[in-house]
């Protein structure tokens, strides 16, 4: 009981010294209440609070770091972010303290924030020319956002310049695999230009990255790369059968069809080929068209010790026809260059027995017209050109990938829009913001603020708002306001921010831009209630109280309406005039 009352009479006499200027008697007060309570993170953090205003700062990193980590060992990341920037405020220099908020924010989940953070602690490695540490921050970055391409090829040329050749050639593949997806034709050129400069002898990049689309499962991201490889080289067997397995993954059996018939021309004793070719037309169950195929490639096929592929063709076309003269023929010829002498003396009884009961039919589908192997023409289906040895432009121009060290990994400039049209006033109001002199901290690569929390990002804003970090308030709320539904939300505390930071004007003019009929009641409200601060802050009391009253009528429990209406009336009833006060 003795401890509390020290503390409390500690307390009120740290306030008194505040109020009066004299921070360091307050500080010194501080520091005996930090005696007896070390656990109490909130006076430790007002402790550091007047430690600043002494002057103290490296005393009240101490404090603060002390503070920080609570909040981070106890999983309140947010807070522990919040603590942490002013930390960086008061020690700019400090790519420790960058280092830190960035591992935050990527716990917390905010990708965009976190890479901001690890950018810092880059640029300050490669200006002090650290590329050891370097190396290893885009390493951090790459893991933390897997499908920045920026960033891939960032790190893909360290690793180059550092020797680290194996590393840099992953890194190009996963980025030219990304791009592929994407359907980005012109950096993926780029990409493929600087690998051939880095590493002429790996002619095969491209191809490569492809067979891994395609093991993958990806062949949708793959095939319009590997045509344009079949024109500028169609006497490339490797790339004709990974775009038959991509046909295939594809689920395009005539395309794959279609494909081998190209493959053949190409490569006319491919046995592959050929046996692709008939395994297609079988599918298809065109028994003589099958049987034509056979007659032109068996005997190549037998030669070349294909016995058990030729074996399943010719069950598959017995289970179509089981009587057929032709298909139990070829059986037979496939069981014979087996030396399979049960299979052979088994088939020649079925024959026998099948021209005892029909001795005049040589083979059911001789009543179908032959059907010759149609041309390796170009159908609108297909995909395939009418002459694919006509050479198109392919990627392989000496074209120089640009990577600018100071550019922020692909951050996009955000145009104005200062119009107020009716159809889109929200676009609108959000776009007064962006004539803002806010030093935007966020980094946006390409839709990565799409998976990003934006609840968690309006979360952050309303810390930083509580510190006085207004700027670092107004960028968290502006990336939250992605979000639909806490978009006027967050335009109403970016206008707090402004009101806030000195901006009362500026502030008032966007909410008067921002009242427009499509607000819920709520949102009306919240509009007016921060209309009505912003005229108080410019004395203007008459036009705040009339927008107080028009709250009170249509939502009287909104807030604290009521008693800053009782204030307001209490506060006039108090303003006597000169003739008043003559009465007295």
């Amino acid at each position: 009981m003795a401890v509390s009352s020290k503390k409390d009479k500690l307390i009120e006499e740290a306030q008194k010294f505040t109020s009066r200027g004299q921070f360091d008697k307050a500080a010194k007060a501080y520091e005996q209440i930090i005696a007896l309570e070390p656990a109490a993170i909130n006076l430790r953090q007002k402790f550091a609070e007047l430690l600043i205003k002494c002057a103290r700062n490296d005393d009240a990193r101490k404090e603060l770091e002390t503070v920080a980590g609570h909040f981070s060992k106890n999983g309140f990341y947010l807070k522990a972010i919040s603590v942490y920037k002013q930390l960086q405020k008061l020690f700019p220099a400090d790519i420790s303290l960058s280092l830190t908020l960035a591992e935050l924010n990527e716990k917390h989940g905010l990708i965009a924030n976190a890479l901001s953070e690890y950018k810092l602690v880059y640029e300050q490695y490669e200006k002090s020319d650290d590329v050891f540490e370097a190396l290893k921050i885009l390493d951090r970055m790459q893991n933390v956002d897997p499908q920045n391409i920026p960033i891939k090829i960032k790190l893909a040329e360290a690793y180059a310049q550092q020797g680290k050749n194996d590393g840099a050639y992953a890194v190009f593949s996963k980025s030219a695999a990304l791009l592929l997806e994407r359907g980005d034709t012109v950096t993926l050129a780029k990409v493929r230009s600087r690998v051939q400069q880095l590493f002429p002898d790996k002619p095969d990049f491209l191809f490569e990255v492809l067979s891994e689309l395609i093991r993958q499962g990806n062949a949708a991201a793959a095939i319009g790369s590997l045509q344009s490889l079949l024109r500028s080289n169609p006497g490339n067997k490797g790339v004709w059968e990974l775009i038959i397995q991509a046909y295939r993954l594809l689920d395009q059996p005539q395309k794959v069809k279609i494909a081998y018939q190209h493959y053949l021309t190409y490569f006319p004793a491919e046995p592959a080929a050929m046996l692709g070719l008939i395994s297609s037309i079988t599918a298809e169950q065109n028994l003589a068209m099958a049987l034509e195929m056979l007659d032109q490639y068996e005997s190549a096929l037998i030669s070349g010790g294909f016995l058990q592929q030729l074996e399943q063709i010719y069950h598959a076309l017995d289970k179509l026809d089981p009587i057929n003269v032709k298909v139990l023929e070829g059986l037979i010829r496939v069981a014979t260059a087996a030396g399979n002498e049960g299979e052979i003396a088994s088939l020649t009884s079925k024959l026998t027995l099948l021209q005892t009961v029909s001795p005049g039919r040589q083979d059911s589908s001789a009543e179908l017209e032959p059907t010759a192997v149609p041309p390796a023409e170009e159908s609108p289906e297909t995909g395939f050109p009418d002459d694919i040895s006509i050479k198109t432009p392919s990627f392989d121009e000496d074209v120089e990938i640009e990577i600018e060290v100071d550019s922020p990994f692909g951050v996009s400039e955000v145009g104005t829009d200062n119009s107020l049209a009716d159809e889109n006033w929200l676009d609108s109001v959000s776009a007064l913001f962006d004539t803002s002199d806010i030093a935007q901290r966020g980094v946006k690569f390409g839709s990565e603020m799409e998976n990003s929390d934006a609840r968690s990002h309006f979360d952050l804003g309303q810390a930083f708002k509580e510190m006085g970090l207004f700027d670092d308030a107004l960028n968290e709320f502006r990336q939250a306001s992605q979000d639909p539904s806490m978009r006027v939300e967050c335009l109403i505390l970016q206008c707090v921010c402004l009101r806030e930071r000195g901006e009362v004007e500026r502030s008032t003019s966007i909410l008067r831009a921002l009242l427009k009929p499509g607000l819920s009641l709520e949102e009306s409200c919240a509009v007016k209630y921060e209309l009505a601060l912003g005229y108080e802050a410019a004395g203007k009391t008459e036009i705040a109280h009339a927008l107080l009253n028009e709250i009170n009528s249509t939502n009287p429990g909104f807030r604290d309406i009521g008693s800053r209406l009782n204030a307001a009336n209490d506060s006039n009833s108090l303003d006597f005039s000169d003739e008043d006060l003559d009465d007295f």
